[in-house]
């Protein structure tokens, strides 16, 4: 399972892990799966800045279930990426190369604790500390924070002494760490922007690059007008760009247009409704529109 928030970087991976033996093992897993298909670790706040004065920052982990939760805590550099559909997905890299090995802070922004039993309704603080190398240039720095969690294992026996069955499920929660190092500045190149109706959706096609020496944060509005001018959509929508991009927008509309001319208006704004505006880089807003036809 896989759940992106609004600020397009954090996300949220459940698997099971167990041992089945012969017998009515789907039965028996199919129990076991049914009140795990839910995390009880929330993780606050989603996205976390640290600047080069205070070098610190904090996450909490918070445990929202009934039962104890052992979390571990890993730093690998990522990034918001698209796949050939247009599709976002964070791609973490162990090993990065290049300029990536040059904005990873993987390597030097530290977690304490590395590992914790967070219990039920409680909540247990980890600290972030940035110890960059003292010759790092100025320019925005990134890696994602990965909290693990294992719930209580559920186990179920039957009659046969050959059946058992042992289902954990283990969640990981992503979010962005970003560390800010003397003159930052952003901005994004829209190099492509495409509209069409599929369906019962409006399309939207972007391709994005990043300016400056910093991730561009900003929302997408999009605006759909008729030929005579009378806006038949409204939407907006997060976008995190870090290199470049390849944005697949799939916008639902809210009922059938009729055939006829369309107006999809397109404003990029550095402004986002999930991160403190203080943590939000300036950068020239961006507006284009694109004509399409509903046959």
């Amino acid at each position: 399972m896989v759940d992106f928030s609004q600020h397009g970087e954090r996300m949220k991976l459940a698997s099971c892990v167990g041992t089945l033996a012969t017998g009515a093992v789907l039965a028996v897993a199919a129990l076991a799966l049914g009140p795990l298909l839910s995390w009880a670790v929330l993780v606050a706040p989603h996205a976390v800045f640290i600047d080069a004065r205070s070098r610190t920052a904090q996450v909490h982990l918070i445990n929202t279930g009934s039962t104890p939760e052992e979390c571990s805590i890993e730093l690998k550099f990522g990034y918001p990426d698209s796949d050939s559909a247009g599709n976002i997905f964070v791609r973490l890299i162990d090993d990065p190369e290049g300029e990536q090995a040059q904005a990873s802070a993987a390597g030097w922004i530290r977690a304490y604790p590395r590992g914790v039993v967070v219990q039920p309704g409680a909540r247990q603080l980890v600290r972030l500390l940035a110890q960059p190398p003292s010759t790092l240039p100025e320019g925005e720095y990134w890696t994602r924070l990965i909290v693990t969690s294992r719930g209580a294992q559920i186990s179920g026996s039957g009659t046969d002494s050959l059946v058992r069955a042992g289902v954990e499920l283990v969640v990981s929660t992503i979010i962005s760490v970003t560390y800010r190092n003397g003159a930052v500045s952003t901005g994004v190149t829209l190099n492509e922007f495409r509209a069409a109706v599929e369906h019962d959706s409006l399309v939207l096609r972007l391709g994005l690059a990043r300016e400056g020496n910093a991730a561009y944060l900003g929302t997408a509005r999009v605006l759909l007008r008729d030929a005579a001018g009378n806006v038949r959509g409204r939407w907006g929508t997060p976008i995190a760009v870090y290199y470049a991009l390849n944005r697949r927008l799939a916008l639902p509309l809210e009922g059938a247009l009729s055939p006829g001319s369309y107006v999809a208006q397109l404003d990029l704004m550095a402004q986002r409704d999930d991160i403190p505006q203080s943590s939000v880089l300036p950068a020239a807003p961006i507006q284009q529109t694109v004509a399409l036809e509903v046959r």
